[in-house]
């Protein structure tokens, strides 16, 4: 967390120094993995059901890691499912834009990022139903701030619309501001 003041990434906490001087001290595959359990502790949890879930699968896959190379790609795990990026973090909803398989009744369905990458794109699960079809997929979108990524944006998804009751709503009270 970002609660030392420090500029958000948590770098001046007493924490987060603890932790650093515990990984340089680290000569081996078990004292990083006592580091990376301290980290997985300290590391904000996702929000939801889906967090929840996919918080105990990096728990176990942790416990199930024993080479360094394992022990990395848990980091990198984490780090995509608990670091925002650009205002994007895990856990946050959004809206998929989905046709069905014969190009007709597009629509906008609720979907939820599972990952942020480094770059800042992100990772959707995107589950679709309709009376004719169903699924459920993984779909990649670039950083929003670039270049491609404010092409998706508005195209292939947004941000969640409010209730179109409540739209009229907030219009009009901008109106009379």
């Amino acid at each position: 967390g970002g609660d030392g003041g420090d500029g958000g990434d948590g770098s001046g906490t007493a924490g987060w120094v603890q932790w650093r001087r515990s990984v340089k001290a680290a000569t081996g595959a078990a004292e990083l993995k006592t580091a990376m359990r301290q980290l997985g502790d300290a590391a904000p949890a996702a929000e939801g059901r889906a967090g929840r879930v996919w918080r105990s699968s990096w728990w176990a896959r942790l416990e199930e890691s024993v080479t360094l190379p394992q022990l990395a790609l848990r980091l990198l795990e984490l780090e995509a499912a608990v670091w925002p990026r650009h205002g994007v973090v895990a856990g946050m909803p959004l809206e998929a834009a989905v046709q069905e398989s014969d190009g007709s009744n597009r629509e906008w369905v609720r979907a939820g990022i599972v990952s942020v990458w480094r770059d800042g794109s992100f990772r959707v699960r995107v589950r679709f139903e309709s009376r004719s079809e169903r699924g459920e997929w993984l779909e990649d979108y670039a950083n929003p701030l670039s270049k491609q990524g404010r092409k998706e944006r508005g195209a292939e998804w947004r941000w969640p619309q409010p209730p179109p009751e409540q739209r009229g709503r907030r219009s009009r009270a901008a109106g009379a501001a």
